[in-house]
């Protein structure tokens, strides 16, 4: 381990030198909910450079910091505690789909535990006991690091520490202020930047000569990317290393968009079973894979239909390098991915691979009067999407159906793998925040809208304008084929008449393709307020990747 050190010695309070560290790594949004035992901080963040975004429950705060972090590299929640458990729901996707955020909680004081046995918002008596530490263990389960800020001698390296393990893990961490401490005085030490690992140069060499020696056996080799390439901004060597070798590229769903799907060597999406029948059958017919960030779950693999039959296979992650049977404990991903773009090996490809690009459909025209359908509203949206639209999508038919749009890179945003519906419009706003130099276009389902809609005031209060495009096809679309019941059902709002309710934004209601045509014209030519678009659709209308995905469930499930 090395250690470098800079800056002078100085002093601050723990609640600034937090703000302080924060900002310094990219922060400009904190997003939360006021509470009494977090208000100090609140008001130290109202009079700093990041400003503070109310949302309308802690969720869906978490749900904004989480897409924040993954497109800025950092995102911040802030809650009170114990009423703000509910983010972890989102804390824990942001654990499972490597998502770099920080939450906040304030807590009751030292001397406030001492005097009163029950203390509002605690999980019940505290007797003998200085704090409440039952929050802190439910995050132990989701986070790599937690954090009580109670000791001014020993906050400064609590902080670092943490957000050190945030950033090299990518995944969620949780500090925890007493609200006393808040305004406590520390003196900084200078600022320590670690390296976790002394990479093996060695190693690194051996696995780099293992790779080109299978290299110029095979005939047939396919790059499998995932959304650890996208959280380490390792996306430039491994584009070079396949431009070089006329290497074809898939992706995992989570890492959709890892690079530009505009790519002539991208060939589309690897789910197993759940891939379109092309890309199958030449990434299972392969000689040589490499898995560079793709984590292997079930959702990845198609529900564990993934065949990778190829006799040479690179795994590579944030948490193992392995090259066939051998295993390189002291080799990082980072030192892998740049090794093979620094390879020079006198080696073409041929190019008989499927191009994705290759599968656009002609330009969309409306059918007037036509009731309009799942893949019509998709083949219509596919032409309306410039390099400066941000795709953010629920889970169900609308991560299905933007699944099959072709998209530039860095362009698209959602969960496949946590899977938990109400993240589309939170996201949307956190996105919004984080690149406000792109047009955000949200796609949820009826479902998923009634859980987070809320956040639609957000939108207003703060004068951003996603589009918002609402699959209503009553229901859980997603469940119907799995298990069809009245559970399945949902009551039908007004929905394309919210905007009015929240005092801005403007709605459509889209029944037929002209009408939908219309719609989303009017959305994407008008800037400076949100478009709720509402397409009506028949309940038991399913995109072709939800179908694959459904006959894939009930397959695994019988």
């Amino acid at each position: 381990m090395s250690v470098t050190t800079e800056a002078k010695p100085s002093t601050a309070t723990i609640g600034q030198y937090l703000l302080d560290r924060l900002h310094a790594l990219g922060v400009e949004h904190i997003f939360g909910v006021p509470g009494d035992y977090i208000l100090q901080f609140d008001k130290l963040i109202e009079n700093h450079q990041i400003n503070f975004i109310n949302a309308t429950r802690e969720n869906t705060a978490g749900y904004m910091a989480d897409a924040y972090a993954r497109l800025r590299g950092l995102g911040v929640a802030c809650i009170t505690y114990g009423v703000g458990i509910n983010i972890t729901n989102a804390v824990a996707q942001g654990y499972v789909e490597n998502s770099p955020f920080v939450v906040i909680s304030g807590t009751a004081s030292t001397e406030e535990f001492a005097s009163c046995r029950y203390l509002h918002h605690m999980f019940g008596s505290h007797k003998g006991q200085l704090r409440d530490t039952t929050q802190m263990d439910i995050f132990q389960k989701m986070t790599v690091a937690q954090e009580l800020l109670d000791n001014p001698l020993t906050a400064q390296t609590q902080i670092d520490r943490a957000l050190d393990l945030c950033l090299t893990y990518k995944k969620p961490v949780y500090f925890e202020i007493p609200r006393n401490q808040v305004e406590q005085t520390i003196a900084l030490a200078p600022a320590a930047s670690v390296t976790r690992l002394d990479e093996d140069h060695e190693a690194l060499a051996e696995v780099l000569e293992e790779v080109s020696e299978f290299l110029k056996r095979s005939e047939r080799p396919v790059i499998w990317v995932g959304h650890e390439i996208q959280r380490h901004q390792l996306s430039g060597p491994i584009l070079q290393f396949a431009e070089k070798y006329r290497i074809p590229i898939v992706s995992s769903i989570l890492g959709k968009t890892t690079i530009s799907e505009y790519h002539p060597l991208y060939m589309g999406i690897y789910q197993g079973v759940m891939s379109i029948e092309e890309v199958k059958e030449y990434v299972e017919s392969a000689d040589a894979i490499f898995v560079l960030g793709v984590a292997l779950n079930e959702i990845e693999t198609g529900m564990q239909t993934a065949n990778l039959n190829a006799k040479q296979k690179v795994l590579a992650s944030s948490e193992r390098i392995k090259v066939n049977h051998h295993h390189y404990p002291r080799v990082s991903m980072h030192a892998l991915v740049n090794g093979l773009a620094s390879l020079d090996l006198n080696l073409r490809f041929r190019s008989d691979y499927p191009a994705y690009i290759d599968r656009r459909l002609p330009p969309f025209k409306a059918v007037n009067d036509k009731k309009t359908s799942v893949q019509r509203l998709f083949e219509c949206l596919q032409g309306f999407l410039r390099a400066e639209h941000l795709i953010v999508c629920d889970f169900g038919d609308s991560l299905f159906g933007c699944s099959d749009l072709i998209l530039e890179q860095d362009n698209f945003l959602s969960n496949p793998y946590f899977a938990t519906l109400g993240f589309g419009i939170p996201a949307a706003i956190g996105a919004a925040q984080a690149v406000p130099q792109k047009r955000v276009v949200g796609v949820v389902g009826d479902g998923a809208f009634q859980m987070t809609c809320t956040e639609l005031s957000t939108a207003v209060r703060y004068g951003l304008d996603p589009i918002i495009i609402l699959l209503n096809n009553h229901g859980y679309a997603t469940e119907r084929p799995i298990l069809e019941g009245t559970y399945n059902d949902i009551l039908n709002w007004s929905y394309s008449k919210i905007p009015q309710i929240l005092g801005g934004g403007k709605g459509h209601y889209a029944r037929t393709e002209e009408e939908m045509e219309h719609a989303f014209q009017q959305a994407f030519q008008e800037r400076g307020t949100f478009h709720l678009i509402e397409v009506e659709l028949e309940q038991d209308d399913l995109s072709p990747a939800l179908h694959r995905f459904s006959q894939a469930i009930k397959k695994s499930s019988s």
